[in-house]
């Protein structure tokens, strides 16, 4: 296999025109600092409020986490609803879940709006065990979805042969409310968009320093009334507090050679799905254009590693158990691999709150999902635009309680609290 992003090949043909770096002095309404999902969502919310925007990215628009991701728009991205409810209750939990759900319908509401070519495609959710001991979280799942008149369909090994077939899975669920989506795609079409409603972008500019209210480039500065900063892997030099908020998740994705519509068939008798199971690293995968298959995956020794492991060896092991699992695909090449670094919280929920010294600054971190980083930036911009926003500094808010305070961070290094506190939020 070849270490690329295919996800850049299958935007080929999206044409943007260049955006240069940033070079001498701007005045703006608000500077939006970071072109993934959250930025590009942030400057696209002020910019129909009819704000002056200037968004700046060091790398290109989409160019790092957001532009590497597999798709996946599911409200359930790290935890289930059964897990949510376990944690914070139920009248928490549920608005908890309706960020992400928000964030899904934000972006399929965007990329239909503005007819968007970025393979979005509606595709079920399936959640399935491979190991007996796991069907009670699947089983659990659905009890909470029955009394909660959430839609589902559970489908015992019999069943299975009559949507997703694999030799070795034991229970699957199946719901609707999910979408696929070429993340490099949107962003693309995003800059395009924000283009034309004049907001000024700068890309290979980044963001070194940050005096008062203006922000400082290599090349260049911008001086603005808000700045929101929408940076994964946000440096110490930036804001050295934050910094030690986050932690990297290294995951691993590959693509397929394009499939027939037989083998097609042999894996979806019954429609697309975008699947994944109950393991805590688990195998997520699904069909996106051109018949490929996308498939993912970490594990423990790389997960929480602060460097890129180029290795393809835990990708492989991903590609194998999907072959073994699905014999008609044994033949079938995958092409291309490659590993991302996304940012995470100590309990796996965002962080969006301003700057304590400087309630002109908000910071965005940790959006582990696209839908999360979409909703978490709209919502930045909207504390910009109105007072009246609602309030979820209880649930994203930066200084909310962790399992392991930063305190006993300062003891246990940064790793091993984040390891730890994803552990206990996932295991409950």
């Amino acid at each position: 296999m070849r270490y690329e992003n295919w996800l850049h090949i299958g935007a080929l043909d999206i044409k943007t025109p260049s955006c240069p770096p940033l070079r001498g002095h701007i005045v703006t309404d608000c500077l939006v600092i970071g072109a993934g999902f959250a930025g590009l969502h942030a400057a696209l919310r002020l910019a129909d409020a009819g704000k002056k925007v200037v968004l700046v990215e060091k790398n290109i628009c989409g160019g790092s986490s957001s532009g590497q991701s597999a798709g996946f728009l599911t409200p359930e991205s790290e935890e289930d609803m059964r897990q949510i409810v376990k944690h914070y209750g139920e009248k928490k939990a549920k608005i908890i879940y309706n960020i992400p759900l928000s964030g899904v319908q934000l972006i399929v509401d965007t990329a239909r709006k503005y007819r968007f070519n970025c393979d979005l495609r509606k595709q079920d959710s399936f959640y399935f065990s491979t190991k007996k001991r796991d069907n009670k979280n699947i089983e659990e799942e659905a009890e909470y979805r029955e009394e909660n008149d959430m839609p589902y369909k559970i489908f015992k090994k019999e069943g299975l042969k009559k949507v997703h077939p694999g030799k070795n899975y034991l229970l699957g669920m199946r719901y609707s409310g999910s979408y696929g989506i070429n993340s490099f795609a949107y962003c693309q079409e995003m800059k395009n968009l924000l283009l034309k409603m004049g907001v000024k972008i700068f890309e290979g500019s980044e963001v070194y320093k940050i005096n008062g209210k203006t922000a400082e480039t290599h090349l260049g500065n911008v001086t603005a009334d808000n700045i929101i900063l929408c940076v994964d892997k946000l440096k110490a030099e930036l804001n050295e507090e934050f910094s030690k908020k986050f932690h990297t998740y290294q995951t691993y994705l590959a693509i397929s050679e394009p499939l027939t519509d037989q083998e097609v068939k042999d894996l979806f008798p019954n429609g697309e799905l975008m699947c994944w199971d109950t393991n805590m690293i688990y195998i997520h995968y699904r069909l996106i254009d051109g018949n490929r298959i996308l498939i993912g995956g970490g594990n423990l020794l790389t997960t929480y590693s602060s460097n890129y492991d180029y290795s393809q060896k835990t990708i492989d092991k991903f590609i194998n158990n999907l072959k073994d699992n699905f014999p008609t695909i044994k033949d079938v090449e995958f092409t291309h691999y490659w590993s991302g670094m996304l940012d995470i919280t100590k309990d796996l929920i965002p962080i969006v709150d301003w700057d304590p010294r400087n309630k002109f600054i908000q910071y965005v971190m940790g959006c582990a999902g696209l839908n999360w980083a979409a909703y978490c930036g709209d919502y930045a911009a909207r504390r910009v635009i109105s007072k009246k926003t609602e309030d979820l500094t209880e649930f994203l808010g930066a200084n909310r309680k962790f399992f392991i305070s930063e305190n006993l961070q300062k003891f246990l290094g940064k790793r091993v609290s984040f390891a730890l506190s994803n552990l206990k939020k996932l295991l409950g």
